[in-house]
């Protein structure tokens, strides 16, 4: 079925309507505009998992593709029409791909800059070789012949017609007539396939050929002062002189009566503007690759070399096309988005060799195409370095095409391979040249998850001075927006405070007003090429693939490695260098078809980050490894918590110059810099102990901490049960190389952090001792107090020091602090006695009639004593479970990890006793284990009670660990001695499910 470009609809502009782009002439004369080529892809049905093992029964794969905006159905497609497929497959452990991902792209981590070599993902990561010959079997029962599987293991080419595919996996074809005339064919049902090998499919890329991938260029201009409206009539010749390494570029340009660095930025303006090197040899060693989906003129190529006086290396790789085919670059049009992709890196890298991946013409191109082109990129693995500047509307795009496109990027991040995408050129309505629609949305792959999307700016230089504001008028804009797809990236925790992953993620220039010089041929104004003028983000993409490309080449990354997955590594820098890493662009909107975005101080969704500061972000991209404390540790309790984290104030939260006050979104992260903070030692933290407290909560949720850089564990620390609510619980964490911990929450709200102290793996802090737990105070009964009344606004004088088992020598105490028969809300607040109350509280409540306990450290007073400040009105219980001094044992930290889960057998009833192994389990020994630290968890709880723990085969204790109300889901930290046969017992005092997760152990 023939195909053509799908044409740019006019543009209702702010204040007046427009049609195309604006285009700005340079020749003696005057202005010439040049259509943007507007490419096609593929849709089809988004993806599902699922299906019993041994089961023949056929499974939809995802949803049928919906009709795009503006079209109408025009009958069932030909039963021999053509269709190339491509099943693609899941990894064989997803998780376990986007782990080695964050590790290898995290400071401190063992695997830090350590990647895969080329050829080894697929046995891996990829499928296993049982995997895809199910799937085989299975597409071969089904009628069809499926080709051989790709090198990674990820997808199985097929070719069929429509009758064919429609037979196996169940679905019906027609054809839909688009807005601008084009007639493609989609599928009408999901794919099916048995349940046996669903599970292991994606998705199915190729059983539609609607498409609206675009390359996000402006219209051309040539390179002349004069911009009058006339065109250029009849042809002329014009020969262009090598001469050496000019980055100020040639007569063409500097002749034109323009001027540099107001109406162009020639490659050695737009490195200094930047901070880059500008040097014949810049980039020497590396390997940039660029996606495309035209032909580009070999002669332009030669024309920019020879005007630049640059020899750089560029070859040409052709995937599903031949050399030749598809439309010449010729007309002004196709070609120009090549030229300007390859011209740029030739400026800025000339030392880098560019190797070209060329696709079908993106008139005719489909998201097969398109997912070939990506996949042979990453899996020839010869390019450090990836740029594209071709995309499609987020919303458009089938989420079949975008899974697999995930799963290559990804294979590419554990490759160490950086991928940088244009963020589009139609300002916040990404969709609006596809569906007409001015709605929000961005641009794929800008908004993958493994992909750094780049947006656009103006920039001016006068003088010594030069300025960056947003790209964005009439003519176009920087996209940007909040993904619709992607759920918010650990990455833009505290950066990005939006409820799905957002872009872009960093920009460069981009504005056609004062764009990049090219070479460019039309055959209808001269025989060779001529020099022109073009922008958009086409241009601001490969500027930052040049950036990563000369910081590769630095001697830093190639003493500690390449750069790889850039978003980590871009987002830390923020974090702790902004000013000195990126040029943050504060003015400016994307509001290009309806408002969208205004750019502010810090991230927005219109320039991200900003735009690079070379040195500064070399520094950050390329850090040397670090190693993480690990071993054996020793306690340090801080004389007062410090506060490392307040979203509500902007305590650590966002940049390092320019803190935010938004809350923790839902799925968000939160990471938290532990070393070299609050009086925490930069180096040697093995862990921390930490008082998390979320507040303003907006439903029921649950919160996760864990080292940076490794995977996000399926266990908990914090559990509230509804919005409103105002709840703390103690967590010990493991820390990370780069001493980051990261805090999850599964529904926005605000969460604050306090440090009460930290291990480390020295043997200068105190070691631990378990305690038969004790109760020291309970105001209901008189114990450690003369009276039976709540308290009111005062503070417990509570002694320590030879009560409970704490000996004289003991510095600090572990304590169970409960409250309970509350009135309003309120707080609690343990100190060492005589020093100053401090800020941050321990035991948080938000209604009357709560029971909430907490475990805490606190130093000893000189004493003595404690002191807990009771801020509200309670009664008040604490329970001593062991204490700190020089003698005892030190602790080990573990990968958390769930060691029980009633919810998956029976619940433990009331009045019932429940044995659990500790010992063995983990990475915990098998042998000398003394004492565990747990995060407790009860719920689906049938009534009031409580729960205690304590060492197998000894009497259960009187204290109380956890303490609820019907229906609650509390949560809390203990160290539970370990019996002799390494077990420990909880006690449920009603029934409750009960969940244990381990964070170390004392031995």
């Amino acid at each position: 079925m023939a195909k053509k470009a799908h044409a740019a609809p006019g543009r209702p502009g702010r204040a007046a309507a427009k049609t195309g782009r604006r285009a700005r002439a340079i020749a003696a004369a005057s202005t010439v505009a040049v259509a943007l080529v507007a490419a096609t892809g593929t849709a089809i049905g988004a993806v599902g998992q699922g299906g019993a093992a041994g089961s023949g029964a056929p499974e939809r794969i995802g949803a049928a593709p919906h009709v795009p905006a503006g079209a109408t159905t025009t009958g069932a497609t030909a039963s021999g029409t053509k269709l190339h497929l491509s099943v693609n497959l899941a990894p064989r452990d997803p998780q376990s791909l986007a782990d080695f991902v964050t590790a290898v792209s995290t400071p401190g981590n063992a695997q830090y800059h350590h990647y895969l070599a080329k050829g080894q993902f697929a046995s891996v990561f990829g499928p296993t070789r049982a995997t895809i010959a199910g799937v085989s079997r299975a597409l071969k029962a089904a009628g069809l012949s499926p080709g051989k599987v790709s090198p990674d293991g990820l997808s199985i080419p097929v070719t069929a017609t429509a009758a064919q595919a429609s037979h196996a996996f169940g679905t019906g074809f027609r054809n839909v007539r688009l807005k601008d005339g084009t007639t493609d064919y989609l599928n009408t049902s999901a794919p099916s396939l048995p349940a046996n090998v669903a599970s292991s499919v994606t998705g199915i890329v190729g059983l539609s050929s609607v498409n609206t991938v675009s390359g996000h260029h402006s219209a051309v201009r040539r390179a002349s002062r004069h911009s009058s409206a006339t065109a250029v009539s009849g042809r002329s010749s014009r020969t262009v002189t090598a001469h050496t390494y000019t980055p100020a570029l040639c007569a063409d340009f500097t002749g034109s009566g323009l001027t540099d660095g107001t109406d162009y930025y020639s490659p050695g303006k737009l490195a200094g503007a930047y901070g880059m090197s500008s040097s014949a040899t810049a980039g020497a060693g590396q390997t940039v690759a660029v996606f495309e989906l035209e032909n580009v003129d070999a002669g332009s190529i030669a024309a920019y070399q020879s005007c630049v006086g640059t020899s750089t290396s560029v070859s040409n790789v052709y995937v599903d096309t031949t050399a030749g085919a598809g439309a010449p670059a010729t007309d002004g049009s196709v070609g120009v988005e090549s030229a300007l992709d390859i011209e740029d890196l030739i400026g800025l890298v000339p030392g880098a060799a560019i190797i070209d991946y060329q696709g079908p013409d993106a008139a005719s191109a489909t998201d097969q195409n398109v997912l070939d082109v990506y996949q042979r990129m990453v899996t020839d693995d010869q390019a450090q370095v990836i740029s594209t500047s071709w995309g499609e509307c987020e919303a458009v795009e089938s989420s079949a095409t975008a899974s697999a496109e995930n799963t290559v990027f990804a294979e590419a991040a554990a490759q160490g391979q950086s991928v940088v995408a244009a963020s589009g050129d139609d300002g916040s309505s990404d969709c609006y040249r596809a569906t007409g629609s001015t709605a929000k949305a961005v641009d794929d792959p800008a908004s993958q998850p493994y992909v750094t999307g780049v947006g656009g700016t103006t920039m001016t230089t006068s003088g010594s001075t030069t300025t960056q504001t947003a790209w964005g008028n009439a003519d176009g804009g920087t996209g940007g927006g909040v993904s619709s797809r992607w759920a918010p990236v650990v990455y833009q925790g505290g950066v990005a405070t939006t409820a799905k992953r957002a872009v872009p993620d960093v920009s460069a220039l981009a504005d056609p007003a004062d764009g990049y010089p090219v070479y460019f041929q039309d055959d209808s104004q001269s025989a060779t090429p001529v020099p022109g003028l073009v922008g958009g983000t086409s241009g601001a993409a490969p500027t930052w693939a040049a950036a990563v490309v000369q910081a590769n080449a630095g001697a830093a990354c190639q003493a500690n490695g390449r750069v790889g997955f850039l978003n980590n590594a871009l987002y830390k820098a923020a974090r702790s260098s902004y000013p000195t890493s990126f040029w943050d662009v504060t003015s400016g909107d994307n509001s290009v078809y309806a408002t969208g975005y205004t750019a502010a101080a810090g991230y927005d969704e219109v320039t991200g980050l900003g735009s690079p500061k070379e040195a500064g972000l070399t520094t950050a991209l390329c850090a040397a490894t670090g190693t993480a404390a690990t071993g054996a540790s020793t306690f340090h309790p801080l004389s007062s918590p410090k506060r490392l984290l307040d979203t509500r104030n902007g305590t650590g939260w966002g940049l390092s110059s320019i803190p935010t006050k938004k809350p923790l979104v839902a799925g968000g992260t939160a990471p938290v810099k532990i070393e070299g903070a609050g009086g925490i030692p930069s180096s040697g933290v093995t862990a921390v102990v930490l008082n998390l407290t979320v507040t303003g909560t907006t439903g029921a949720g649950s919160l996760i901490a864990w080292a940076d850089g490794t995977g996000k564990p399926s266990t908990s620390n914090l559990n509230w049960t509804g919005a409103s609510q105002t709840i703390a619980a103690s967590a010990t964490v493991k820390v990370a190389g780069d001493g980051v911990v990261d805090l999850y929450t599964s529904s926005t709200t605000h969460l604050i952090a306090d440090v009460q102290g930290y291990y480390t793996s020295g043997t200068t802090g105190s070691k631990y001792t378990a305690l038969a737990p004790a109760r020291l105070l309970d105001t209901r009964s008189k114990v450690g107090i003369s009276t039976t009344s709540k308290i009111s606004n005062a503070v417990i004088s509570l002694k320590v020091r030879g009560h409970g088992g704490v000996p004289t020598a003991a510095t600090s105490v572990v304590l169970n602090l409960t409250a309970t028969q509350t009135v309003g809300g309120g707080y609690l607040e343990a100190y060492p006695e005589g020093a100053t109350r401090p800020t941050a509280s321990n035991v948080n409540w938000s209604a009357t009639g709560t029971t909430i306990p907490n475990l805490v450290v606190v130093p000893i007073g000189s004493d003595g004593n404690v002191s807990i400040y009771v801020h509200g009105t309670s009664h008040v219980i604490a329970d001593v479970s062991g204490y700190f001094s020089t003698s005892g044992s030190a602790f080990d930290t573990v990968t958390p990890l769930r060691l029980l889960d009633t919810r998956q057998t029976t619940a433990l009833g009331a009045g019932k006793t429940l044995a659990v192994q500790i010992s063995g389990r983990d990475a915990i020994p098998s042998t000398g284990v003394k004492a565990v630290v747990l995060t407790v968890t009860v719920t689906g709880t049938t009534g009031s009670g409580y729960l205690s723990a304590w060492a197998d085969g000894g009497s259960r204790p009187t204290a109380s660990n956890l303490n609820w109300a019907q229906g609650k889901t509390i949560a809390n930290q203990v160290i539970v001695p370990v019996g002799s046969d390494g077990k420990v017992d909880f006690y449920a005092s009603s029934t409750t499910h009960v969940i244990a997760d381990v964070a170390g152990y004392i031995g």
